[in-house]
């Protein structure tokens, strides 16, 4: 697929985007932004959710040259895009673990350990107060890479891989009474490395690697009915390791690698719930990678991690609402300051054109616009604290920047 996005920097802060947008509505394909490193040493196999405005990232390994497990746990802000490290797992040090969110909680646990285990112990992490708690084991084979979804309250986890070989069967968590209880197998092959979420009171699993192969297969399960439904394939491409998420009612998978691990993917496909169609979109715009971890905030989610041989440690913004549309690039100068800012920003253009100002939200949502003469000052009172885009327009072309409002 013809990346579309290649060859387009931004000159200070990330990626340049330009894009062409109406007043009062939005319609957009969607694109990357790169984000702040995370505070923690490279890795893969790592989890990733959001809870409370904020992502967390931790535990994963490195295993090139001798093999190294972590349990360090790290938030970000998305608001001032950085990391601030947090207490500790609180199991040992482990990777390809489970993870999910009911509520204001965090839940991880399983995976494969410093000594060469699978494990089946669970851990609730409150953020507010920065401790984890252990809960009841999971009560199926220990196991590592099994897939895990949230509907309402509940938490449902199943799949992975064991001593015995790879896993179909499911359970389902209850926090208010820290049980677990079985439920229908997952129907299609036993097997590791799937990509799950939950949409509408339906959750869904797919692709990953079974006995001698990758998948693309993609399976719904009903919880009031306890039945699994296969649905459409996702592409043709057979891949493991991948990653996946929703967004404002889309699906999204992508990344991964071939049954070999000599191929990494950077492609990414979009899932209607309501077709059952799977689309092709932009590709990831950082290296083609497997074992990334994921977590939505808001309007935007976020990718990173991973490794394709080198590990990483960068992470990415994808906003749906922001495109190449119409796309416009442009070698114009313009300064932005101070940013962060509170209640005035400043604009200068370098060459002195006169042009516009347009501030979208991270929903790529206009909030502000103004015309533009060599100095300008924008007042910000009408806006609320957070992470912006900042278009500048002139008789040249366009720059985007991203801005910082206190």
């Amino acid at each position: 697929m013809t990346h579309l996005l290649m060859t387009i920097r931004i000159k200070y802060l990330a990626v340049l985007l330009f894009f062409a947008l109406s007043l009062t509505d939005a319609s957009f394909a969607g694109t990357w932004i790169q984000k702040s490193d995370h505070g923690g040493v490279a890795r893969h196999r790592a989890f990733g959710f959001s809870i409370g405005g904020r992502g967390y990232t931790g535990l994963g390994h490195v295993n090139s040259g001798g093999t190294v497990n972590y349990k360090d746990i790290w938030e970000y802000d998305p608001s001032t895009d950085t990391w601030t490290q947090k207490a500790d797992f609180g199991g040992d040090e482990r990777y390809h673990c489970t993870a999910f969110v009911i509520g204001n909680y965090g839940y991880v646990g399983m995976g494969h350990d410093n000594l060469d285990l699978y494990r089946t112990d669970m851990w609730r992490f409150d953020p507010i107060a920065n401790t984890w708690t252990a809960i009841s084991n999971f009560p199926g084979e220990e196991r590592r890479g099994a897939a895990a979804f949230v509907i309402d309250g509940i938490g449902f986890v199943g799949t992975g891989q064991a001593t015995s070989g790879y896993k179909d069967d499911f359970f389902k968590y209850d926090p208010q009474s820290d049980t677990w209880v079985p439920i229908a197998n997952f129907p299609g092959s036993p097997r590791s490395g799937a990509v799950s979420f939950s949409h509408n009171g339906i959750g869904y699993i797919g692709t990953g690697h079974e006995f001698g192969n990758a998948t693309k297969d993609f399976y719904a399960y009903d919880p009031l009915t306890n039945v699994w439904t296969q649905k459409a394939d996702i592409g043709d491409t057979l891949r493991q390791d991948a990653a996946g998420f929703v967004l404002d009612g889309k699906g999204y998978l992508g990344t991964g690698n071939d049954v070999d691990g000599n191929f990494n993917y950077d492609d990414m496909w979009l899932y209607d719930f309501d077709l059952d169609t799977w689309t092709q979109i932009e590709d990831f715009e950082g290296m083609s990678r497997r074992y990334a971890f994921t977590f939505v905030i808001g309007s935007a989610a976020y990718l990173g991690g991973g490794t394709n041989g080198t590990n990483f440690k960068d992470l990415w913004v994808y906003h749906p609402y922001l495109s190449d549309d119409q796309l416009i690039q442009s070698d114009i100068n313009f300064k932005a300051f101070p940013n962060p800012a509170s209640n005035v920003i400043c604009i200068d253009l370098e060459d002195k054109h006169e042009g516009t100002l347009d501030i979208f939200n991270m929903s790529g949502r206009l909030v502000l616009q103004s015309e533009l003469t060599g100095h300008t000052k924008i007042d910000l009172s009408g806006v609320s604290s957070g992470t912006y885009l900042m278009r500048v327009k002139t008789d040249m072309g366009s720059q985007v920047k991203t801005i910082h409002v206190q």
